[in-house]
């Protein structure tokens, strides 16, 4: 039987791909009654997920949809280079770091190659294999299930298998960062693995370009404010920036000297 967080989630993916649908079509493909599913439309319409007009579930464009990793690849590319060489000044010889999966954070495992005695934890199978030519760097993988279409790994194994670890610093790509929500990303089981990787960290960093801010996805990882530093972009929205500043957050801006 499917639960009441993956119904949701269904919903969101289901009127994001089809524009708009009508209560009544949702609740058949649901397999619940309208009743059920105007609740579902209530909660995710209050949480900015998609809106509600005449009968019908809309998407709210403000909501990030998951790209492939091919796609992701094409987008904002110089400033994850900038933000990834900004990233690679956070870590000395011998620490032990966690690289999330993500375009972003390949680019900080690009320039990796100077490094002597470090320690990567990656779920990300590209992010591992960037690794490969950094003689210096120790590359450990958490095992789990592979999304093809993210190229990453996550799953309960693969939770279970970072329990025992304890790390310097995490590098956290992120799909959404919303000031009300938090960060956010589009599927659950990494989700649930991105929210083990900051608890077993001393430091919590997290690398986006600018694009990712006021955007949200279904999943959340961490409130505003709960990490150490930010490194980005100058396109970075004012509110945002004060915001993080006003609680502390170190901003990096990558792409100004």
């Amino acid at each position: 039987m499917t639960s009441t967080v993956e119904r949701r989630s269904q919903i969101v993916q289901i009127v994001n791909t089809q524009g708009s649908i009508r209560v009544e079509a949702l609740a058949q493909l649901c397999s619940v009654s309208s009743v059920t599913i105007r609740s579902d439309l209530s909660y995710l319409e209050k949480q900015g997920y998609l809106l509600r007009s005449h009968g019908f579930a809309l998407p709210n464009n403000r909501i990030m949809h998951e790209l492939s990793i091919k796609e992701k690849r094409s987008q904002h590319a110089d400033v994850k280079s900038l933000i990834g060489q900004a990233a690679v000044k956070q870590i000395q010889n011998g620490q032990s770091i966690i690289l999330d999966s993500g375009t972003t954070t390949k680019e900080i495992a690009a320039n990796m190659q100077h490094l002597n005695e470090v320690v990567v934890m990656t779920s990300g199978l590209d992010v591992a294999m960037e690794l490969v030519s950094a003689d210096g760097v120790q590359v450990r993988m958490p095992g789990g299930i592979l999304r093809k279409n993210a190229l990453s790994f996550s799953g309960i194994s693969a939770e279970k298998s970072l329990e025992n670890y304890f790390f310097d610093k995490v590098f956290l790509g992120v799909d959404g960062y919303d000031l009300k929500v938090g960060i956010t990303t589009h599927n659950e089981q990494e989700a649930n693995l991105n929210r083990l990787m900051c608890d077993i960290s001393t430091q919590i960093i997290v690398v986006t370009d600018s694009s990712k801010f006021g955007k949200r996805s279904f999943h959340v990882i961490r409130e505003f404010s709960g990490i150490d530093m930010l490194i980005t972009d100058s396109g970075i929205p004012l509110e945002y920036l004060q915001a993080f500043q006003a609680q502390g957050v170190n901003v990096i801006l990558a792409d100004i000297d």
